[in-house]
């Protein structure tokens, strides 16, 4: 099962970033459950928590913009689902993502600044968030921090995750 999870963590992180945009509504109480299913079957549950951090790293910098309003919700309050899909996209960087360990790091900016802020204007077309800029601006702010976010991921993970100390 090792070598073919990728696949199962894959399907785990897309069902939950669908769930998040197009069943916001639920998806609070949905994501935690794709979370205990991905936990459930990984066959690497130790190196995956040691990822973890990074998750509340993520939401942190979401929750920065929140409050700045440049992301907003529905429900006016940071939704805990947001978190669920940091840990869900955290895990995959073990699991479907572990190929971008074996890239550059200058690529690795270069898919993080692209693939994170299209999921941030793919939120926003589904209304899972609203923004109080423009699409160019939303997709340049992420795509910022996206360039810089991954590659830092990457390299954490190959540190702290991947040492034969730990």
């Amino acid at each position: 099962m090792t070598n073919k999870f990728w696949l199962t963590n894959l399907v785990l992180f897309q069902l939950a970033w669908f769930c998040c945009a197009l069943l916001t509504a639920n998806a609070s109480w949905l994501t935690p459950l794709i979370v205990t299913l991905h936990f459930a079957l990984s066959p690497t549950k130790r190196s995956d928590v040691k990822l973890l951090p990074f998750a509340l790293f993520g939401c942190v910098i979401d929750y920065i913009l929140f409050q700045l309003n440049v992301i907003s919700f529905a429900a006016d309050q940071f939704p805990l689902w947001l978190l669920c899909l940091w840990v869900m996209f955290v895990l995959s960087i073990n699991h479907s993502l572990s190929w971008l360990g074996n890239c550059k790091l200058w690529l690795v900016a270069i898919i993080g600044a692209f693939g994170g802020a299209l999921s941030y204007l793919g939120a926003l077309n589904f209304s899972a968030i609203t923004t109080s800029l423009s699409q160019l601006s939303l997709f340049t702010v992420y795509a910022i921090i996206w360039a810089l976010l991954l590659p830092a991921l990457i390299v954490f993970k190959q540190r702290l995750v991947e040492s034969k100390h730990n």
